[in-house]
């Protein structure tokens, strides 16, 4: 399918619209249930949770799977470091059922970025079975949460097509709170030149605070035009200032997206994969579990509508 149109919406015409499936997430993080508690749950016909097959005995986890059991949603259980149980989940949902037309929720708000990634993937990859599919993705960011330690980590390109050498790289990085990460990856690809987008103004001035403490040594070596900073609740600015600066990059240069973080800037750096598969997304995973925390929502909603079309649709 083509990714047609995105754009955000209020909270207000989240609450408005009516949907045919809602996709949530049961972790240990205590806002993996705000969403749906705001919902008319009863009203959306298919209701299906991906449920982490690690840490089930950390904070909310158990609160969180009672919540939605009692609400009726059927569980789909995945590791976080690979993403079978979503592909079974889609299947089902929109190939099996032969659902044509669907408007899909999907709260992503503590989803593995290989979760959402895969999520995406599936509506590019199935040109033939669906006509148009509404995606409405949610996040509920989080109250201020103190990085804990770093984890060692290793990085891997999770595209199968491999940089090549006959343009130099592009590296554009979204920021996270990782001390350093985003400096060593530039290092280890070899990044002629790289940007770093980082979420200012942000919820709680703390965040960035924190991000600018830890990646200091990156931006340190940046030169004023590679610093962009975005407002973290307009999801429409993300997109346009992220797309105008990768469209421009990609004549001359092989461009490699890192989405550190937060999850709404890996969002727009998946959907314009989706539209440009030249750019390839290089993620950073944990060869070791950090110490968890249970983020509590704020008690805001990101959403972000994101329309399928088939190049088969006569309107």
């Amino acid at each position: 399918m083509e990714l047609d149109n995105t754009h955000q919406i209020s909270q207000e015409q989240l609450q408005n619209q009516h949907f045919d499936v809602f996709i949530a997430v049961s972790g240990y993080e205590s806002r993996c249930t705000f969403l749906a508690s705001k919902l008319n749950i009863p009203e959306i016909p298919v209701r299906a949770v991906l449920a982490f097959d690690e840490m089930k005995d950390c904070f909310s986890r158990a609160d969180n799977d009672r919540k939605f059991r009692e609400w009726g949603f059927t569980f789909y259980e995945g590791s976080s470091m690979e993403s079978s149980s979503v592909d079974i989940l889609l299947n089902q949902i929109c190939i099996e059922s032969k659902n044509k037309h669907l408007d899909i929720l999907v709260d992503y708000s503590s989803m593995p970025k290989i979760w959402y990634s895969a999520i995406i993937n599936f509506f590019v990859a199935h040109e033939d079975k669906l006509f148009h599919v509404n995606l409405w993705f949610s996040y509920s960011p989080s109250q201020y949460f103190k990085a804990q330690k770093n984890a060692v980590y290793k990085s891997f390109d999770t595209f199968p097509h491999k940089l090549t050498t006959d343009r130099p790289i592009a590296l554009v990085v979204g920021l996270g709170y990782e001390k350093n990460r985003s400096g060593e990856l530039s290092k280890q690809i070899n990044a002629r030149v790289t940007f770093a987008f980082f979420a200012d103004p942000a919820y709680d001035d703390r965040f960035v605070k924190e991000v600018l403490e830890n990646n200091q040594l990156i931006l340190d070596h940046m030169n004023g035009d590679q610093i962009i900073r975005y407002p973290i609740f307009d999801l429409n600015s993300i997109n346009s200032s992220l797309t105008k600066l990768c469209v421009n990059l990609r004549t001359s240069y092989q461009l490699v997206l890192a989405p550190i973080g937060p999850k709404p800037f890996t969002l727009m750096c998946f959907l314009l994969a989706a539209r440009y598969p030249d750019m390839k997304i290089w993620k950073v995973v944990t060869s070791g579990q950090s110490e968890a925390g249970d983020r509590k929502a704020l008690g805001e909603l990101l959403v972000y509508k994101v329309m399928f079309t088939s190049e088969e649709v006569d309107y």
